[in-house]
């Protein structure tokens, strides 16, 4: 991410986060098949209404997080989306019209999701949303500044301010905006399932570790309350390596470290946080032709596990599809 201001947080942190958050898939016969609500791209649609209730009237009022009144379509049709999650619709099988894709459209684990999507660029443009027409926008982003201007276009909702909710909160609540309770239920119930199988497969035995070390550019850091950890330490069962857990309880999503200090941090696992980019590649080549890198227990007893950074972000999509990868990952080695 090109910016370090918050990682799988917000749009700065976007592209920290986006980047911090940039694989073909593995073999997934050991783990259930992702729900359907993960990889659908249905358009907005209210769920069914029991028969003999009344159609809802054209518009309602809605409070959102900054606690505005809004006056939004009771049926929406066509929604832009301003924030660093699209996932969060989508698993609710919900497709916008248009969304923030300049920075993040090349560095989700969804890009097969995201076709025919209009992208409104980043920061949005206003000709681009308009162009869309939309009945309502939502908005996640980290700079407030630009509510103002989108309400001038189309009812604008402010759910979170990119990284304000953890995932499940965070998609509810948007659930809860479009009529898509059902949908979210579903959806965290497949999920749930799906978490307790791969879990089972791992069998991790009692104080195994783990540390997630992300290669950004020329820099490393050591991830600490966000990104993979959420699912490391709070699905799957791996507990925080010494180092990790002080970064941990410091309330920190990330630190940057030297080579020096890396393996103060590292747990009895580590999974590495890479891309593609020339320059994350020779940073990554030079740590690991490093003595240092060598020494460190977990890479000479072959517990390193390599996953691209796009697998940092915490939108339902991503976190289905990082399952698979770890699923995959691990029985390679059994």
């Amino acid at each position: 991410m090109p910016s370090l201001k918050k990682i799988v947080l917000p749009l700065t942190l976007l592209l920290f986060t986006l980047i911090l958050a940039s694989c073909g898939q593995p073999d997934n016969s050991s783990a259930p098949t992702p729900s359907a609500a993960a990889t659908s791209q249905a358009t907005v649609a209210p769920e069914a209404s029991p028969a003999g209730v009344k159609e809802a009237a054209a518009t309602r009022k809605y409070t959102d997080y900054k606690k505005r009144e809004v006056e939004i379509p009771a049926t929406p049709q066509k929604i832009v989306y301003v924030g660093s999650n699209p996932g969060d619709l989508l698993a609710l099988g919900i497709m916008p019209a248009g969304a923030s894709l300049s920075v993040i459209g090349t560095q989700v684990a969804y890009p097969d999701l995201l076709e025919g999507i209009e992208d409104i660029g980043y920061p949005f443009s206003a000709e681009k949303i308009l162009a869309v027409s939309p009945d309502l926008i939502i908005f996640d982003d980290w700079d407030e500044t630009g509510i103002e201007a989108l309400s001038k276009i189309a009812p604008t909702v402010v759910v979170g301010l990119d990284g304000t909710f953890p995932t499940e909160e965070r998609v509810r609540q948007i659930a809860d905006l479009l009529g898509r309770t059902a949908a979210a239920d579903q959806w965290f119930k497949d999920y749930q399932a799906k978490v307790d199988a791969v879990k089972k497969q791992l069998n991790l035995k009692e104080g195994e570790t783990a540390t997630s070390l992300l290669v950004l550019g020329q820099d490393l850091y050591i991830m600490g309350n966000k990104g993979l950890n959420e699912t490391l330490f709070g699905r799957l069962g791996f507990k925080p390596a010494e180092g990790v857990q002080k970064v941990i309880t410091a309330d920190e999503r990330f630190v940057t470290i030297s080579d020096e200090v890396l393996p103060q941090y590292v747990g009895t696992h580590l999974f590495l946080l890479t891309d593609t980019g020339s320059k994350t590649v020779a940073r990554q080549n030079a740590l690991m032709d490093s003595g240092l890198w060598k020494a460190i227990p977990a890479v000479k007893e072959g517990r390193v596990y390599t996953l691209d950074s796009k697998y940092n972000f915490d939108d339902p999509i991503t976190l289905d599809r990082l399952l698979d990868e770890i699923a995959g990952i691990f029985k390679g080695k059994q």
